[in-house]
C-alpha cells in the first residue's frame, strides 16, 4: 500500500469518527424525563442554584425563593454541626434513571445513586479511592411534568415538595 492510500483511510476514518461524534451529541441531548431527573439530581445534591432551572412553576412563589431558602438550611445546618458550607455538598456516582411511566405530558422516574461528600473535588476523589467517608443512597420516585415544552420536576423532588 502506497503512503497516499494510507492518508486517505486514516482521513477517512478520521472523518467518519467526527460525523458519528455529533449525531451522538445530538441524540444524547434530547430532553428527556430520567434526563432531567438526573440532572436536577446532581444540581441538588451539589446545592447548585441551577436545580430551579428544573422545577415546574408550582415550586415558584413571588415572595419566597424555595431554591435559595434550601440552600441557605443546608449551609445553616453544616454550620451548626461545626462545618463549612461545602460539607453538605455530595457528588453523585453511578445515577440511574428509569421510566416507570410515561404519557404525553406527564412521567414517573424512578432515580437511583450514590453519593460522597463533595467538600472539595480532592477529598472526594481520594475517598472513593481509599474507601474512605460515608457512601449514601439515594433512591427516589420523582413525578415529571413537561411544562411549555419541556420537562420539569413537580410534587415531591427529594426533600422539596409543593
Amino acid at each position: 500500500m502506497d503512503q497516499g492510500s494510507k492518508f486517505m483511510t486514516i482521513i477517512s476514518v478520521v472523518i467518519i469518527g467526527i460525523i458519528l461524534q455529533i449525531f451522538l451529541g445530538l441524540a444524547d441531548s434530547k430532553d428527556t424525563p430520567a434526563r432531567t431527573v438526573t440532572d436536577f439530581a446532581k444540581a441538588y445534591y451539589n446545592l447548585d442554584p441551577s436545580m430551579g432551572d428544573y422545577l415546574c412553576n408550582a415550586f415558584g412563589d413571588a415572595d419566597v425563593n424555595m431554591v435559595e431558602t434550601f440552600i441557605n438550611s443546608r449551609v445553616d445546618q453544616a454550620r451548626n454541626l461545626g462545618f463549612i458550607p461545602n460539607y453538605m455538598r455530595m457528588w453523585l456516582y453511578a445515577a440511574h434513571s428509569r421510566i416507570v411511566s410515561q404519557s404525553e405530558d406527564e412521567a414517573v422516574v424512578h432515580f437511583t445513586a450514590k453519593g460522597r461528600r463533595n467538600i472539595t473535588p480532592i477529598f472526594t476523589i481520594v475517598g472513593r479511592l481509599f474507601q474512605l467517608g460515608e457512601t449514601h443512597e439515594i433512591d427516589e420516585i420523582v413525578n415529571v411534568i413537561k411544562e411549555n415544552g419541556k420537562w420539569k420536576i413537580c410534587g415531591q423532588a427529594f426533600a422539596l415538595s409543593v
